[in-house]
This record gives C-alpha cells, sequence and structure tokens, in this order.
C-alpha cells in the first residue's frame, strides 16, 4: 500500500531538513512557564476549563514553537476503527487539515545512525518517512510490539497565540517523553498526565 505523506518545510521545525512526518511511566512536572524558551518536544495538556471539543482532553505533542508559530498534534485521538481502511490505527492530529499522513515512532533500529540523529525529536521519538511507515505496516501485520503513531491532520497556532491560550490558563507544559507517547493507551494519557498540572499555578 503506497500512501501520501505530508510534507513541510523541515527547517520551520527541526534539524533544518526536509521534514516528511507520516506502562508504569514517571511523569515530568510541569514546566513553569518561561515565554522566551521553546516547547518544541513538550507535551501540551489541555486543562479541564478548555471545553473546545477540538481539543477537550487532549495530549498535543508539538514539534514546532517559536516566533513564528506553533505546530503539534493531538496524541490521544484515534479514529473508530470503521472509518479508515489502513492495516494500523489513525489518529487525528487536530482541526487542521494535512495533505498526507504524518508518522512519529519509538524505533531507533529503523533507521541508521545519521538518519537517526537528524529525525529525533527527544530522545526515543522520531519522525517517520516512507521506508518507517512500511516497516510499521509490516511489523503491525505481524503482531509484533509496534511504538508509532500515523496521524492526519494537526494542530497550528499563530505568533503569540498559544503563549496567551497558556497565560489564560487553557494549556499546561510537560517535557515530552517516549514512554507517555508510545507506551500508555490512549485513553489514558490525558489522565497520566494531569496530576502533573494540578493545582493549577498562577501565571502572573
Amino acid at each position: 500500500m503506497k500512501l501520501l505523506l505530508a510534507s513541510f518545510d523541515y527547517h520551520t521545525i527541526i534539524h533544518k531538513k526536509t521534514l516528511i512526518l507520516i506502562k508504569g511511566v514517571r511523569v515530568a512536572p510541569v514546566v513553569l512557564m518561561d515565554m522566551r524558551m521553546s516547547f518544541s518536544g513538550h507535551f501540551l495538556i489541555a486543562r479541564p476549563v478548555l471545553q473546545d471539543p477540538n481539543f477537550l482532553q487532549t495530549v498535543v505533542f508539538l514539534l514546532q514553537h517559536d516566533a513564528t508559530g506553533t505546530f503539534g498534534m493531538v496524541v490521544n485521538r484515534p479514529l473508530p476503527e470503521n472509518v479508515w481502511s489502513l492495516p494500523f490505527p489513525l489518529y487525528v492530529g487536530g482541526p487542521c487539515k494535512s495533505e498526507g499522513l504524518l508518522m512519529l515512532h519509538g524505533h531507533k533500529d529503523w533507521l541508521d545512525e545519521v538518519t537517526r540523529a537528524e529525525r529525533q525529536v527527544i530522545p526515543g521519538v522520531f519522525i517517520g518517512d516512507e521506508s518507517t511507515i512500511q516497516k510499521g505496516t509490516e511489523e503491525f501485520n505481524s503482531k509484533k510490539p509496534c511504538r508509532f503513531l500515523v496521524i492526519t491532520g494537526y494542530s497550528g497556532w499563530g505568533p503569540g497565540q498559544l503563549e496567551n491560550e497558556i497565560r489564560e490558563g487553557a494549556w499546561a507544559v510537560v517535557a515530552g517523553n517516549h514512554r507517555v507517547l508510545f507506551d500508555v493507551p490512549d485513553q489514558e494519557k490525558w489522565a497520566t498526565l494531569l496530576p502533573s498540572i494540578i493545582p493549577n499555578p498562577s501565571m502572573n
């Protein structure tokens, strides 16, 4: 099966390359807000006050956060099986449409040493391409343990928009963790991270 992969300008996200995206966890504490730092590679955790249906009880993994804006993907919303025909689960990354699919995986053995360094977002999390999505298909069909997400759509914010939402108390920021991303069941990701953002810290 040949799948169309989404293509983005990698230089605005990570490593200055062309980007083709295709239990028992120790959770990091909430990050104290310093709006000058980049939250690339972090999780956004929707606080209970956030009732937008696009983001209700979501966990968003951020690939880009800088002066030009923010780009990430919801990682705990798989589509129902009856609405996709792929050989593996498909996730909804957010309300913004992508032309193809995006992939994150935790299989460093799928990459050679050079490619591994280029495609690593945080330790244990890599950006996929055509070859890794093929490996994912083969391993999923063979019932081997797989640590990957294939995603359609994404979440995006313009310059300063996410920072304002954080100040308003809609989101908390937690350091990214490959175990949470790939090993915690989707229905448990938000609740697993939630204790690390309560009580709601002051943004003043």
